[in-house]
């Protein structure tokens, strides 16, 4: 099945609903990956796409577990209600079964008012998962479409090579796969705003609306330039958390090598996918504010992100090998050439920082136009 954007129009209803979805830039954590899989597909979404993913953290509570868990930040390793372009739902397994809702009634129906949605299975029953037929392990999974003619869902999951795909499970295994979960009881939906319905409701103002402002951008930026710590600015809303932030995350990526050479650590991929994905963000990034005429095509900066995403990529691959081949070298040559990475992105992000500087505001996204097109 292709991981290009899946969308479906009919002009009548023929049992078969799929909603837009498409392969997500970012997809280390499940969180992100259902997040921009849906705002992707929308060229309005963009301005919070690229504010957003420039600050990474590696979670000091989770570090007390034995876990050097690298994200963006804010994760969204659950769906939160902080993005503008979505809309939310929250339940349980426990209240639908309370209500005698059938899960397939209700997937149905909030799949035709336009809602994703993200619960938790038993992936032993989901064919192509990593743990079916093997062992069972609840996950979560998004399912973005159905086709009552083949008695499909359409889901996205890692499936059995690890690989975020899109897969098809029929409602007999997703029904074993559901009711047979012993883990997390949360389902989450989330539904793409219109830009029509933005000024519906003027109770609805937070909706469907976020302009690319770059001094917040900047802000993002430069906490990333100096380690600052971001969850501080949100102390508002939440206890701040510690850890490492930003160009410091290098330092404790390096921890993380010594300590999984001394055994002391479980491997884990996904530090290194991140800081990948946060390279590939950054370059997708410049391309963006280069159209937008934030930067000039003559900007060092993408040239200098291209090539740290290339470093970047290689330092995963090597992990990958060392995923079979449990040589220790190969560990050590990893955290050596952290330093070097590190001290180059400095001296890339510096310049950049730098340059946008000079810009004091961008051409904000034509909104009002679009709305008028959407009418």
């Amino acid at each position: 099945m292709s991981n290009d954007a899946v969308r479906t129009e009919t002009s009548e209803f023929d049992g078969v609903r799929k909603l837009p979805f498409t392969t997500p830039d970012v997809y280390g954590f499940l969180g992100h990956a259902y997040v921009l899989g849906i705002l992707q597909n929308y060229e309005e979404c963009k301005p919070w796409i690229y504010t957003h993913y420039n600050q990474l953290y590696i979670s000091k509570d989770y570090m007390e577990f034995g876990e050097y868990r690298l994200d963006f930040f804010p994760n969204l390793m659950v769906l939160f209600g902080n993005v503008p372009w979505l809309q939310y739902r929250q339940t349980n397994k426990g209240t639908l079964a309370n209500l005698n809702i059938d899960i397939h009634a209700f997937l149905q129906c909030h799949l035709d008012e336009g809602y994703y949605c993200s619960t938790y299975v038993d992936e032993y029953y989901i064919p192509n998962s990593i743990s079916n037929g093997v062992h069972h392990f609840s996950h979560d999974l998004m399912v973005f479409g159905y086709d009552l003619n083949r008695k499909i869902y359409n889901i996205a999951i890692f499936d059995k090579n690890r690989q975020f795909s899109f897969q098809e499970v029929s409602f007999e295994n997703f029904d074993l796969a559901y009711y047979n979960d012993e883990g997390q009881k949360g389902i989450s939906l989330c539904r793409k705003v219109e830009l029509r319905e933005y000024g519906g409701s003027r109770f609805g103002a937070q909706l469907g609306r976020y302009d690319l402002e770059l001094q917040t951008m900047l802000d993002s930026m430069s906490d990333y330039l100096h380690s600052v710590n971001t969850s501080k600015r949100l102390r508002f809303h939440y206890q701040s958390i510690e850890g490492y932030y930003g160009l410091d995350i290098y330092t404790g990526l390096q921890e993380y090598f010594r300590l999984l050479a001394e055994g002391s650590l479980n491997l884990d991929v996904r530090p290194l996918h991140i800081l990948w994905e946060h390279k590939k963000m950054m370059t997708a990034r410049i391309r963006y504010l280069q159209e937008q005429g934030a930067l000039g095509e003559e900007s060092a900066a993408l040239e200098g992100y291209t090539r740290l995403e290339g470093e970047a990529m290689v330092l995963r691959n090597m992990l990958l090998k060392y995923f079979y081949s449990r040589n220790n070298g190969t560990l050590g040559d990893i955290a050596n050439r952290l330093g070097p990475m590190q001290a180059a992105e400095k001296q890339v992000l510096s310049a950049l920082v730098e340059e946008l500087g000079g810009h004091n505001h961008l051409v904000p996204y034509q909104f009002e136009e679009a709305v008028k097109l959407e009418v």
